[in-house]
């Protein structure tokens, strides 16, 4: 037809219709664009202990909150939980006191398996505990096989491209002696150390929480349900400084 006489005929059509048209196919394009945008979604493994592990008292731990918050980035994300109470880095025979598969136990099959492109690493809290009464107590993880068994990760993760966010474990508050802090921040420098051999992602929770304390002097109830694991608000600060620090990989790989 020719277009002089569509354009007529346009003309003739109430505006409503014509209106109806333009905005059945921009909508057509624009669902397009978004199935196409969901499709390259980013894929992230959250691996940890019950600080990553969803909680039946807790309405969203930071893994939950992520996705949200990276779509406001414009980062259309896939996060898959993958932590589990209890958990340390090795492996059931280092440590069995919890009868669950353990760091080493499950790095294939809770992380690798999933073929993620970037995987939060977040251990150290049981790692770092000590047990016996004392400050000269055994950990249950020793110090040397933690950074062992988080280069090892690290190592196996980034030979397959994939990028790694490391996780400091927060500090220890109300009935924790202040010894297990003392032991759980030479953990904390270990992930500090690997974080800036391999370049990876950090955030220092141990940091992160303390600067929360020190400068709106609030109370550990505020962001902790039991001196230990964060709540809800303390869930929704982590999740913002991981976002920030998924963001700034993001950008370093364009």
């Amino acid at each position: 037809m020719n277009l002089l006489v569509v354009l007529f005929l346009l003309k003739l059509l109430p505006l409503t219709v014509v209106d109806a048209v333009f905005n059945a196919n921009f909508k057509q394009r624009a669902e397009t664009e978004t199935v196409s945008l969901m499709g390259d979604k980013l894929k992230v493994v959250a691996f940890g202990n019950s600080i990553t592990a969803t909680r039946s008292t807790i309405e969203q731990v930071f893994a939950q909150r992520l996705p949200s918050l990276l779509l406001e980035k414009g980062i259309a994300a896939e996060v898959i939980n993958s932590g589990i109470p209890g958990s340390h880095t090795g492996s059931i025979k280092d440590h069995d006191l919890f009868k669950i598969k353990h760091g080493m136990d499950r790095f294939e099959t809770d992380v690798l398996a999933h073929n993620p492109d970037l995987v939060i690493i977040g251990f150290g809290t049981n790692d770092a505990h000590i047990d016996d009464s004392g400050p000269d107590g055994k950990s249950r993880i020793p110090l040397k096989q933690y950074k062992s068994n988080l280069e090892f990760m690290i190592k196996e993760l980034q030979s397959r491209g994939t990028k790694v966010l490391l996780i400091a474990p927060n500090g220890l508050r109300g009935k924790y002696p202040e010894y297990q802090n003392v032991r759980l921040k030479q953990y904390v420098a270990v992930v500090k150390k690997l974080s800036n051999k391999y370049k990876t992602g950090l955030v220092d929770n141990f940091k992160l929480f303390s600067d929360y304390y020190d400068s709106k002097e609030n109370t550990v109830e505020e962001i902790l349900l039991d001196g230990v694991h964060p709540n809800d608000k303390g869930h929704a600060l982590m999740a913002d400084k991981i976002c920030q620090e998924i963001v700034r990989i993001e950008k370093l790989k364009n």
